[in-house]
């Protein structure tokens, strides 16, 4: 089986530590076994502000990763500490174009508590750009309850997932 024909490029959307994006990588590089390229510096969120919902577009988030559109076979997915919002939902965790180049993941909510194990937030994004990529591939929602691409809720559904895809949805993300 040869390497997927993809490269994730993982982007800094406002004020995330470059760790969060070095770790998070270390995370999906053995699983997704696609290269993964940090670019240097970041994107500023900003215009993505609603200033009456004192949240961010996650629609217009996704505009601005893309206003330099990836290259063939590049996957964009940017991670940020913004709270995010569609007009249909009070907040998201991510969002994706679906069958498209694109998709955004906000740590806003997935912040662990106090007293929660170190390494959760990292998990947490991590799982969270899985299935948000996912999306970017065509997948929906997954009835398999540890599988990456099941929904979740609250961020204590997203701790109950594994880092990773059941089969059928693996078979069209890392081609298995």
């Amino acid at each position: 089986m040869g390497q997927a024909p993809w490269r994730l490029e993982l982007v800094r959307v406002g004020a995330v530590p470059p760790a969060v994006l070095r770790e998070t990588a270390k995370l999906l590089e053995p699983l997704l076994r696609w290269p993964i390229h940090l670019p240097a510096g970041e994107l500023d969120g900003a215009p993505a502000l609603d200033a009456a919902r004192r949240q961010y577009s996650a629609a217009r988030m996704l505009d601005l990763l893309v206003a330099a559109p990836p290259g063939e076979g590049v996957k964009r997915v940017g991670v940020t500490p913004l709270d995010l919002f569609l007009p249909v939902f009070t907040h998201l965790y991510g969002y994706a174009q679906m069958g498209g180049q694109a998709a955004v993941v906000s740590t806003f909510r997935i912040r662990p508590e106090n007293g929660q194990p170190p390494g959760l937030l990292l998990q947490r994004t991590a799982k969270e750009v899985l299935h948000e990529l996912g999306h970017t591939m065509g997948l929906v929602h997954c009835t398999a309850p540890w599988c990456a691409m099941h929904p979740s809720r609250w961020p204590e559904e997203i701790d109950l997932k594994d880092m990773a895809y059941c089969p059928p949805c693996a078979s069209v993300v890392v081609g298995h």
